[in-house]
């Protein structure tokens, strides 16, 4: 055990495993040198929300980075671009957060029968994951973003004339012509009344609620999936349906088949049950990236040599605040998976079985996690040894640098910084120093009035929580101890003791009083900014 415990020390004692980023220019091809998982850490107030936009920039555009480094206005913009197309994710941990809200879990849903069921949900991670499977095959056969799966048989089960026609002719066609165009009022059509109310509801799919960039499953059996197409085109009807379609096979949509011949059970995704005899209709039990997983792992092969051709663009979550969510608790198992020598397409690549769908899994290699760790909040030493090791550090440390230019009365808010974080690190540690973003504003608004709202309301509420509400060392940090004047932000109580103990118990005291008071009027007297430097008013 003792062993044990001196190679553990070690291994959290050894900086080498803290790296920073190059930070070099960088050219579209340096994406490979990214790191796959990384955390930027440090005290709070020292931009790590702020920078995460330039690190996945620096993953999903380098070149526009390296164009417009210095315009913010622009790289939000193109981030906000990015995000929206759905390349960029943000989460935040919280203690409340489960594996349920990242991964998946169950959620209560009312079904057409008004019915209460429960249904596997995919969390932000598994929902990043999947897109960032399917997205690189998405280009030019026209699948839309989030497609919703829909069951069709055509001309009932196994092979048949009908069945190969659409097939070999990009088309899906479903019976009950007699109805005429399904786009014209249906009222006082008697054929379409005569028809049960599961027959109407699946014209009603077919004709409204299919859209182009679905997805269709055709059955070969109740239990056999046969091909898979991408719905390409609106609903139309065909007034004289080919000699070699069913006479009433009138109902056509345009699809674009890219799996043929298949012959694969449907169980696995489909929570271990079959196809029902509805003739078209929704499956919400799995996602488009469970079905390509799925037919990947089967060594199904597209009918197209292009399908896989586009690229498959990295994808990138931005996890806030990673360190106050329960580590082992949200990741579960794809602690392991997140690891870029197990990622999917590695030697030695792994997958598991998801515990509520019963699906395979796997990480893309396109996925890219970034977080922000406050070490206010916890120390670096302190997180998960299994996500340290996962992941690269970069740490974000107070740069007074930036506020070396502002001076308010002739006082410089950078020396301002540096000389209270040297004494809270004395005090402290360097985890606990204050960051340079709490005086960027003062950027803008060199005034005192902006300065006085910043410490009163900010800084001083920050050293509270730092010292735990110790006056004596808060003080210390602002120097306050050196003037207990009107130029002191904190002063030490005045009252008599002995008027309010008496004379004996008030000198037992005397050495123990650690009373202080906020001087209100001190956050507006530039003096007392003097002050905090050691300079003498």
């Amino acid at each position: 055990m003792a062993t044990l415990i001196e190679i553990c020390d070690a291994y959290i004692n050894d900086d080498s495993i803290i790296t920073e980023p190059n930070n070099t220019t960088f050219i579209p091809e340096a994406i490979t040198m990214q790191p796959l998982n990384q955390i930027l850490y440090g005290p709070p107030g020292t931009g790590k929300t702020y920078a995460t936009i330039d690190e996945a920039l620096r993953i999903l555009d380098p070149t526009f980075l390296q164009e417009n480094g210095k315009d913010r206005s622009k790289l939000k913009a193109k981030f906000d671009e990015l995000s929206t197309a759905g390349l960029v994710r943000f989460v935040t941990f919280h203690q409340s957060f489960s594996y349920e809200d990242f991964v998946e879990g169950l959620r209560a849903a009312t079904n057409d029968d008004k019915q209460l069921e429960y249904k596997v949900e995919p969390g932000v991670f598994k929902r990043l994951c999947d897109d960032a499977r399917t997205q690189g095959i998405q280009p030019g056969i026209g699948i839309r973003n989030n497609p919703r799966i829909w069951k069709i048989s055509i001309n009932g089960t196994g092979p048949s004339p009908t069945l190969t026609y659409c097939l070999d002719h990009g088309e899906a066609r479903i019976g009950w012509g007699k109805t005429g165009d399904l786009l014209q009022p249906l009222e006082g059509n008697a054929f379409y009344e005569s028809l049960g109310s599961g027959d109407r509801g699946t014209l009603r799919y077919y004709a409204e609620e299919i859209v182009p960039g679905d997805i269709l499953l055709c059955i070969h059996s109740a239990e056999m999936i046969s091909a898979v197409g991408v719905v390409t085109g609106d609903y139309r009807f065909d007034e004289k349906p080919p000699s070699a379609v069913i006479g009433d096979y009138n109902h056509v949509r345009s699809v674009n088949w890219i799996y043929r011949d298949l012959k694969l059970p449907i169980f696995p995704l489909n929570d271990d049950k079959q196809f029902v005899a509805k003739t078209v209709y929704l499956m919400d039990r799995f996602t488009w990236g469970d079905l390509l997983a799925y037919l990947e792992q089967s060594g199904a092969k597209p009918t197209k040599t292009n399908v896989a051709s586009g690229e498959r663009k990295p994808h990138v979550l931005i996890i806030d605040e990673i360190n106050r969510g329960n580590i082992s608790r949200i990741f579960g198992e794809l602690i392991t998976l997140i690891e870029p020598s197990k990622r999917a397409g590695a030697d030695e690549a792994l997958e598991l079985t998801l515990p509520y769908s019963k699906r395979p899994f796997s990480v893309p290699s396109n996925v890219y996690l970034i977080g922000t760790m406050n070490t206010a909040d916890r120390s670096l030493t302190g997180l998960d040894i299994a996500l340290r090791r996962r992941f690269t550090f970069k740490e974000m440390a107070p740069n007074p640098e930036l506020l070396d230019e502002v001076n308010i009365d002739g006082v410089n808010i950078g020396a301002i910084l540096r000389k209270m974080n040297e004494r809270i690190e004395v005090l402290l540690d360097r985890d606990h120093c204050l960051g340079h973003a709490y005086f960027i504003p003062l950027k803008k608004n060199s005034n005192i009035s902006e300065l006085k709202f910043i410490f009163r309301q900010q800084i001083l509420p920050l050293l509270q929580e730092y010292f735990f509400e110790d006056w004596e060392r808060i003080a210390w940090v602002l120097n306050s101890q050196t003037n207990l004047g009107t130029e002191a932000f904190l002063q030490k109580a005045s009252t008599d003791l002995t008027s309010l103990f008496g004379p004996e118990i008030a000198n037992n005291l005397q050495n123990s009083d650690r009373r202080w008071r906020i001087n209100e009027d001190a956050f507006g007297n530039i003096e007392c900014y003097r002050n905090i430097l050691g300079i003498s008013v």
